[in-house]
């Protein structure tokens, strides 16, 4: 895309240049180096999506969501360690309202109580909680090995592109050894679905997830981790009403409370985030205009 983009609308040099020539030419950060930083980030985002969908199949959409959304609360630790974020009451109380969030929700996703729950939600409530941790790595990672100052639209396009590149031959990889894998949560059989709503809703899926994985390197850089993650959360509410109207499922009020708790710890995050940036001088205020993108 941005290869096509530029050879359409670019200069002299643009035009006569080959592939690799263009993007070298509109990347502030040397084509090695972003395909090394892509090379690791494409994998570490593949083993995220693996306790992900390796675990789908036993919760709800909805439950899924809310429990991956579970992220900004290691993306804010790995923040306070990596990225020079500090310590704050207001953050720290956020981060535990949404924990009891994500508690709830492991317990009572499917309607049942403590006594009753069954280990195979146990086991798929905890590889989501694991892949979102993978996947905050992920974040505070891009932001890490880029640079904090890094905002240019045509660099983070082709890191975003390359990361999908280098992810397709592991991918291919895993999907023949997760066909024979001799664990059930694991096993996941090759083949396309029967019908055509089947289809229909696989190729929407894909097209999505490739958006997705374009604007995130954007939305990351842009303003920053932590509200970038916290920014996600807005996908609860949604996917608790394409539960309820798509897949008929009906919720517990301890579910629903949970989705409430874990949302409100995040705007708790997302409140102090923001205080914090309204002490900045003007100068720095219009360095991080682009934030509001």
């Amino acid at each position: 895309m941005i290869v096509g983009y530029y050879k359409m609308n670019g200069g002299p040099a643009d035009q006569y240049s080959d592939f690799v020539g263009v993007l070298q030419r509109h990347s502030v950060i040397p084509l090695p180096r972003l395909v090394y930083v892509s090379g690791v980030l494409s994998l570490v985002s593949l083993v995220s999506d693996v306790f992900w969908y390796a675990a789908l199949d036993q919760v709800s959409v909805a439950a899924a969501v809310a429990i991956s959304n579970s992220s900004p609360l290691f993306v804010y630790c790995l923040s306070v360690c990596f990225l020079n974020e500090h310590l704050n009451v207001s953050k720290i109380l956020g981060v535990f309202i949404a924990f009891v969030g994500v508690f709830l929700l492991v317990v009572f996703q499917d309607g049942s109580g403590v006594g009753t729950i069954e280990i195979s939600t146990i086991v798929a409530g905890i590889s989501m909680i694991v892949s979102s941790a993978i996947y905050a790595g992920y974040q505070v990672a891009l932001q890490l090995l880029i640079g904090e100052d890094i905002t240019d639209t045509s660099t983070l396009v082709t890191l975003a592109g390359l990361c999908g590149l280098f992810a397709f031959p592991p991918w291919l990889l895993g999907a023949f050894l997760l066909a024979e894998s001799p664990f059930s949560w694991l096993h996941e059989s090759i083949a396309f679905p029967s019908t055509l709503e089947g289809v229909l809703l696989l190729v929407i899926s894909g097209v999505l997830t490739v958006i997705f994985c374009a604007f995130m390197p954007l939305a990351i850089c842009w303003t920053s981790p932590l509200e970038t993650s916290v920014g996600c959360m807005l996908t609860i509410p949604l996917s608790g009403l394409l539960d309820t109207f798509i897949h008929r499922t009906k919720f517990s009020w301890e579910c629903i409370v949970g989705s409430v708790l874990v949302m409100s710890g995040f705007a708790i995050l997302e409140c102090s985030t923001k205080k914090k940036d309204t002490t900045l001088s003007p100068l720095e205020d219009t360095v991080n205009a682009s934030a509001w993108a």
